[in-house]
């Protein structure tokens, strides 16, 4: 490929940021990322595509039982990968040997593909830090986005480009969009935008062609999705406020942000070069809002701020030609990292989650009812029910048995998949869920234990001092007295088993 003593310094940086900010995490023996938002759906839809490789279904049953309902996996890289490594290294290594890859690979292709666009060293470590090693690639990675780690398809495409090689540039670009259909969007962005100085690079557009098979699953799992409110989606733009930075203690660690920092933008805008003014259109575009967002691509974005790494791509390259100029220019990618980790408003050492599943679950051998269950929200409002997902998804990694709920995934998925007999007894559960703004005192049907057994469960978890939990001891007697049999428990739950009707 390129002289490596032109770019190790990047794959140095690359080893170190990757790797070092998720030691905390890998030493306690937990899951690389926080467990509120999208890590333990991410680690469900690892393990079920390695369940299904190596082909990729685009409906389950494993949720929504027992029709089961669409769904498809954010990364079918990372899956196909999964139905290789999951066999030998179980789940929660795999998840974290992905996560690191990609995090290894983005900083380090950034590097080669800043060479490939002429820069020499200082150049390309300036490149690698500044998209490589962003606040935004950082924030995947707190909250467990697990497609958004894999910065590494776009550095590919940018070094495609750079090289002429429009073949090769629009498999990598069709790389781009399966990996993310963000950064995919990003890609096709920049092969407008990269006609300034790569005429051919509108070629690599033949990437969307490539992709259309996975873009087609994909719209054929989730094709129940409501247009976007527009407010909603100005609220999942790019934040205009100054941000706290992430190093302090008690911050909301979400991965929104669009931070570019100082020392970045100060280097680009020194470097002259006329072309920086295009970063521009995606930093507009990031904000969410605008008349443009009425055309149908754009409106089926959901979360704009994500086209700020077409921002840090254009900024980063413009700093790294400005680096290459001055003789202390070496200095300004560690000022670029040094400054993110500081001030961005993503905490600098990676969270971990927990990696095991509760003992109870090892005697679950089909279908099974966990409650209180998830909420499906709009998107836009804070889903408090989010960290359930290590019950009634994560759980699913150990004993195999689906689940009657119908979970949305970030907001995009059919709640209305679930089964009219499960419908049915969803008053009674949500009664004991002050999530869905239950109370726990209402009245529990005298059939209760007969719908469960019409859906075909044959477990019940009642998790009693979870978060959200009210009135659980009612519902427990409530179904031994109808014939359920108390089989299991610890210190946070119940495990009940439900006789065959």
């Amino acid at each position: 490929m390129d002289p490596p003593a032109r770019v190790w310094p990047a794959w140095l940086l690359a080893v170190v940021w990757g790797v070092g900010l998720a030691l905390p995490a890998l030493v306690r023996g937990e899951l690389i990322g926080q467990p509120y938002t999208d890590l333990y759906p991410a680690v469900w839809g690892l393990w079920h595509a390695a369940e299904q490789w190596p082909g990729i279904t685009a409906t389950t049953v494993q949720l929504a039982f027992p029709d089961g309902m669409g769904f498809y996996f954010a990364s079918p890289i990372k899956g196909w990968l999964a139905g290789i490594l999951v066999p030998v290294l179980g789940v929660p290594a795999t998840w974290n040997l992905l996560t690191l890859v990609a995090r290894v690979a983005t900083v380090g292709l950034a590097g080669h593909a800043a060479r490939a666009w002429g820069l020499s060293t200082s150049g390309v470590l300036v490149v690698a830090a500044a998209f490589g090693c962003s606040a935004v690639f950082q924030g995947y990675a707190v909250e467990g986005i697990v497609e958004g780690t894999d910065g590494w398809t776009l550095a590919l495409w940018a070094w495609a480009v750079a090289r002429d090689k429009p073949v090769h540039g629009a498999i990598a670009l069709a790389l781009t969009i399966v990996s993310s259909w963000y950064l995919g969007a990003v890609a096709c962005l920049l092969a407008v935008l990269a006609t300034v100085r790569h005429r051919r690079a509108l070629y690599t557009l033949g990437g969307v062609v490539l992709a259309s098979p996975a873009l087609l699953a994909f719209f054929s799992a989730f094709s129940g999705g409501a247009p976007l409110d527009p407010t909603t989606r100005a609220a999942m733009g790019a934040p205009l406020t100054l941000p706290s930075p992430g190093v302090l203690e008690g911050l909301n660690p979400f991965a929104i942000t669009a931070y570019t920092g100082f020392a970045l933008t100060t280097a680009a805008v020194a470097s002259k070069r006329h072309w920086v003014l295009l970063a521009l259109i995606p930093a507009i575009l990031s904000l969410g809002w605008g008349p443009w967002y009425e055309l149908p691509v754009l409106s089926a974005l959901r979360f704009p701020y994500r086209w700020h790494l077409a921002t840090l791509t254009i900024l980063a390259l413009a700093a790294g030609h400005l680096a290459d100029r001055l003789r202390w220019g070496i200095l300004i990618g560690p000022a670029i990292v040094l400054e993110t980790l500081l001030l961005s408003p993503i905490e600098p050492v990676l969270p971990g989650a927990p990696a095991e599943v509760p003992a109870v679950y090892q005697h679950v051998d089909g279908p099974v009812l966990d409650v209180p269950g998830p909420v499906a929200l709009p998107p836009g409002e804070v889903n408090l029910s989010r960290p359930r997902a290590q019950w009634f998804l994560y759980s699913q990694t150990r004993h195999g048995g689906p689940t009657p709920w119908a979970p949305d995934f970030n907001s995009v998925g059919a709640d209305s998949a679930e089964h009219p007999a499960f419908q049915a007894v969803l008053p009674t559960l949500h009664q004991f869920d002050r999530v869905a703004g239950g109370t726990g005192d209402g009245p529990i049907p005298d059939d209760l234990l007969t719908h469960l057994q019409d859906l075909g469960v044959v477990w019940v978890v009642l998790h009693y001092r979870a978060p959200g939990a009210t009135g659980m001891a009612r519902l427990r007697g409530a179904l031994i007295d109808q014939g359920a049999v108390m089989f299991d428990q610890d210190k946070e739950r119940w495990l009940l088993r439900i006789p065959s009707g």
